[in-house]
């Protein structure tokens, strides 16, 4: 084997491990969150020595960032994908990406609101770029408040509804055969309350 081979092969052994380490953390954040989640459990759940998350992200800090980052790129994929590219997402279809709602969730809950965020720096955030789209041209950036109002309302909707949909439809006495079209009307009503993109956006 050539050195060159015996570089490529440790270096798909070394994205191996990073990529087992990461799909193990991203399960267990979803599941239980950043505080009850441990080296030792991911380590294991990836087929991995506990070891190798100190090697390859400095401890169980890097690992969880690594991890939220990863859901935060996937759901902006998917999000794209079924919004034909547009910034504005399609009304509730947040539920779609279940691992990484779960994940904020369980971040905000757990209080690693640092970790959560993140994602706004990253340049593939769902909320920033739909935000930055319909409030992106308002002169020295001051977005009137009824505007973020709205913007903030639409949110709490989309995280409520993706989060909930099952406990809400009991509470709203919605039964089987109703629910596709309560979600039809929910939708609807949801468009609604999205802003307009501001003309100048579209010059």
């Amino acid at each position: 084997m050539s050195a060159d081979s015996k570089i490529k092969t440790l270096e798909r052994g070394r994205d191996k491990v990073k990529t087992a380490l990461i799909e193990a953390a991203c399960e267990m954040l979803a599941e239980s969150g950043p505080n009850a989640m441990s080296v030792r459990n991911v380590a294991t759940r990836a087929g991995v020595n506990h070891g190798q998350v100190h090697h390859y992200f400095g401890g169980k800090e890097g690992l969880i960032e690594a991890a939220a980052a990863h859901l935060a790129a996937q759901h902006y994929a998917n999000a794209q994908e079924r919004a034909s590219g547009s910034p504005v997402p399609m009304p509730l279809t947040l539920s779609e990406d279940s691992q990484y709602l779960q994940t904020v969730v369980r971040l905000v809950l757990d209080g690693r609101l640092d970790v959560a965020v993140q994602e706004i720096e990253s340049g593939q955030s769902v909320p920033v770029n739909a935000r930055r789209a319909l409030m992106g041209d308002y002169p020295d950036g001051e977005v009137p408040p009824e505007l973020k109002a709205r913007f903030a309302v639409v949110l709490a909707t989309e995280l409520g509804w993706a989060a909930l949909e099952s406990f809400i439809m009991r509470l709203a006495d919605v039964d089987e055969k109703e629910q596709e079209l309560v979600r039809e009307y929910a939708r609807t009503i949801t468009s609604a309350l999205v802003p307009d993109v501001p003309q100048s956006n579209n010059e």
